[in-house]
């Protein structure tokens, strides 16, 4: 997993998994390993969702930091894979130096071609094992699938020709969809949807992606960047504390923040009341409402005067003077 926030990536392959209804038994992690039983096949269209994962990987086994190239080349032995394969060293947060890695990566590769058994292609292996270095440990495995994370970074801010700096960064957006357990043929609603960062990845999931701005600025010239990426999105200018919609099953939304963002002349906390009241009237039963709030604004209490169980809250600092939390909640 990614190193960008503590527990934001593990909560993130959570929601994909009970979102996919994948049956799975979480084993013991380690730090940005996050590791577990599942069906491989409904894991894999799981797992390709995620923006804040990398790989899936087969474990093939688990050594203490130190071992033998020896050791775990016998384990891939064993494991009795078909093709070439290659091994590649992650090493987690200077668990060890790059000198180590380079040299357990040289090892390894050196010895499983000294070995009947195993062919070696550095170039163009057949099966990636890689051997991630976290905690004391060296995990190994063969990587199944990589996530969606490369193909989002292609939608980031300045590859769109609508942009504007408060814009939602387009790897947290597809993360609070995926939080959200958006499936194909969920209804999106994002009632402040901007430059419509969050309504392209919806689109990406295969849902149906709906958006909804005061601003005219907003809502015209984010048909552009829908344009561009090809997306079907339904945008309506119109207000938050009035939104012309009768059922969704998620709300998933950046409201205006800072200096660089608009509220129109209203009051933040009001907005946040007036927002939380209709999302909380077009939701279906254990629909989810996923939105970024000031870190100091008081809006858990408005959640639970309508009808909202908190599920999670993430703290994410923008900047050195502003912290902003992310606030997973379902409808009771």
């Amino acid at each position: 997993m990614s190193g960008e926030h503590d527990r934001l990536p593990a909560a993130e392959v959570e929601a994909v998994f009970e979102a996919e209804n994948v049956p799975r038994v979480v084993l013991e992690g380690f730090t940005q390993v996050y590791r577990f039983t599942a069906p491989l096949e409904p894991a894999s269209k799981a797992f390709r969702r995620l923006a804040l994962s990398h790989f899936l990987c087969e474990e093939i086994g688990v050594f203490k930091q130190g071992i033998s190239c020896d050791e775990i080349v016998a384990a891939v032995v064993e494991a009795g894979l078909n093709g070439s394969i290659a091994f590649r060293v992650r090493r987690i947060r200077r668990s060890i130096s790059p000198e180590e890695a380079l040299a357990l990566e040289t090892g390894l590769n050196r010895k499983a071609s000294k070995t009947m058994r195993l062919i070696v292609d550095l170039e163009n292996p057949e099966n990636n094992l890689e051997a991630v270095s976290s905690n004391g440990f060296i995990i190994v495995g063969r990587r199944i699938c990589s996530s969606a994370r490369r193909s989002i970074m292609t939608r980031s801010g300045g590859r769109k020709p609508f942009f504007h700096p408060s814009s939602l960064k387009v790897e947290l957006a597809r993360t609070m969809l995926n939080l959200a357990r958006v499936r194909e043929g969920s209804i999106v609603v994002d009632p402040f949807s901007g430059t419509g960062t969050v309504l392209v990845e919806a689109h990406e999931l295969q849902t149906h992606p709906i958006g909804l701005d005061v601003d005219p600025l907003m809502a015209y010239s984010s048909r552009r960047n829908y344009r561009w990426f090809q997306t079907l999105v339904f945008q309506v200018l119109g207000d938050a504390r009035h939104m012309p919609f009768r059922r969704a099953d998620a709300v998933v939304t950046d409201p205006p923040y800072g200096r660089r963002a608009s509220t129109h002349g209203f009051e933040s906390l009001r907005l946040y009341e007036c927002f939380i009241k209709e999302a909380s009237r077009i939701l279906r039963d254990k629909g989810w409402l996923v939105f970024l709030a000031p870190s100091r604004l008081p809006v858990e209490e408005i959640l639970k005067r309508n009808g909202f169980w908190l599920k999670e809250t993430f703290l994410i600092e923008v900047h050195s003077n502003l912290t902003r939390k992310l606030l997973v909640a379902f409808r009771g």
